[in-house]
């Protein structure tokens, strides 16, 4: 995996605007998601992986200053769940709705779920 898991050092987090957020519960399949979002024009500086304590803690704080409402709060209570469990939560910074849809595209091929989408005006589940 080129793209290694965020450490906590109490930085700002990115607002959720423009972002595709689920999951995937190996890292194989994390490296995977990765290699093909790589491959379709995404850069590793437009993903951001999640585990672990630390992880939680950087997904509680981008989530918690979000303005949408039961969608990311729905978003990080899964999100929590899934880290817990030793899960990654995968963030891909998206240009649209149909980037985003890439995305999830991509991450459900190697066994990624629960792609949301959160654009300026709409956040949208995008995969199970």
């Amino acid at each position: 995996m080129t793209v290694t898991p965020l450490h906590d050092l109490e930085h700002e987090m990115p607002q959720l605007p423009g972002h595709a957020i689920g999951f995937a519960n190996t890292r194989s399949e994390c490296d995977a998601i990765i290699h093909d979002l790589n491959y379709a024009g995404f850069p590793d500086s437009a993903i951001a992986v999640l585990s672990g304590k630390e992880g939680a803690q950087l997904l509680k704080r981008m989530m918690g200053k979000s303005l949408w409402g039961e969608t990311s709060e729905e978003v990080m209570k899964q999100g929590i769940v899934e880290i817990d469990n030793g899960h990654f939560a995968l963030i891909i910074d998206t240009e649209d709705r149909d980037e985003a849809m890439l995305a999830a595209n991509i991450a459900t091929k190697h066994g990624g779920h629960n792609f949301n989408h959160f654009g300026e005006l709409t956040d949208e589940r995008l995969s199970r």
